[in-house]
């Protein structure tokens, strides 16, 4: 009980894509000295909005600058990460690079991170597209 617990309490720690109303807080604030910060805090912002709306292109940049960090302007979250590119892999519109960086994204992270990504990405495929995950994720 007590293992459980601690999971729980240390689980509401993390802020995924579905559990906040949008992905702000993933923004870091900008250095004074580190030129185009708030610019790309901006962009991610940005795309963020447009991804929720089901636009293919905001959707690679979101997961890409999780990935990335894009340069200290975006917390870096690979679960999230993960989460995006899976919902682009099930849009119907995945490239080939598409599919190459889910892999390259997901397959280092462990077994409770890819479930983690999994059913973030289940949130969203259901509220983006009105349909379940396809069953064979590539990870």
């Amino acid at each position: 009980m007590l293992k459980f617990l601690l999971a729980l309490s240390v689980s509401t720690l993390f802020v995924s894509p579905v559990q906040a109303t949008d992905l702000f807080p993933a923004t870091k604030a900008c250095v004074p000295g580190k030129p185009h910060c708030e610019r790309w805090t901006d962009e991610f912002k940005r795309s963020l909005a447009l991804a929720q709306k089901g636009d293919h292109v905001a959707q690679q940049t979101v997961a890409f600058r999780l990935y990335s960090g894009c340069h200290g302007a975006v917390a870096v979250d690979r679960v999230a990460s993960c989460s995006w590119y899976l919902v682009i892999v099930n849009s119907g519109a995945a490239t080939v690079l598409d599919r190459s960086n889910l892999r390259n994204t997901c397959r280092p992270m462990t077994p409770a991170q890819k479930d983690e990504a999994r059913a973030l990405s289940g949130e969203l495929i259901r509220k983006l597209y009105n349909r379940a995950p396809a069953e064979s994720d590539q990870m």
